[in-house]
């Protein structure tokens, strides 16, 4: 239903047909901007998807922490992208945000043998990030969530080993 709404108002975006020349381009942005809140509206959250915990750290040593946690539990880092830095190369102020991408082909593989879309969820991530309190955190996604968003409901084993896996590590980063 959301998804054929969705569509509907794309539809209308790029077939506005009565309208003169001149304001077909302000026709196709107002419903283009319709179908975009419409999309927001249907994928609204109902609750978190993300789970963050404070850390006791700085954010230096949580991320060292994070990255030694990823590592110690035999996931492979895929890449770690410094928002901040990146930001920096633009002329902008970024407070220090860190993303970690990592996982394990052997449980990932298993995932998306029962749903493909969970491809665009994986790898892993955990993101370190210092808030404008000077509170860092330490964010992932809820892999429960996830998999329950992706249909997944045969995997049972894979979900508590890899929930259980991203809870350890983020405990393991944000305390002493």
């Amino acid at each position: 239903m959301v998804r054929f709404s969705l569509f509907a108002a794309l539809m209308a975006a790029g077939c506005a047909s009565a309208a003169p020349a001149d304001s077909k381009a302000t026709t196709a942005e107002s419903a283009g901007q319709e179908a975009a809140q419409q999309y927001r509206d249907a994928l609204a959250p109902a609750e978190p998807s993300l789970i963050a915990r404070a850390s006791e750290n700085d954010f230096a040593t949580t991320l060292d922490k994070l990255q030694a946690a990823v590592d110690s539990r035999g996931f492979k880092t895929f890449a770690v992208i410094d928002h901040a830095k990146g930001a920096a190369s633009i002329g902008k102020e970024l407070r220090p945000t860190t993303l970690v991408i990592f996982g394990n082909p052997q449980g990932g593989s298993l995932l998306m043998q029962s749903a493909q879309t969970m491809g665009i969820a994986l790898p892993l991530k955990a993101l370190v990030y210092e808030e404008a309190d000077g509170t860092v955190k330490v964010a992932t996604t809820d892999i429960v969530r996830t998999l329950r968003d992706h249909g997944v409901t045969d995997r049972d084993a894979v979900r508590d080993k890899v929930a259980g896996a991203l809870g350890a590590i983020a405990v393991e980063a944000t305390t002493k």
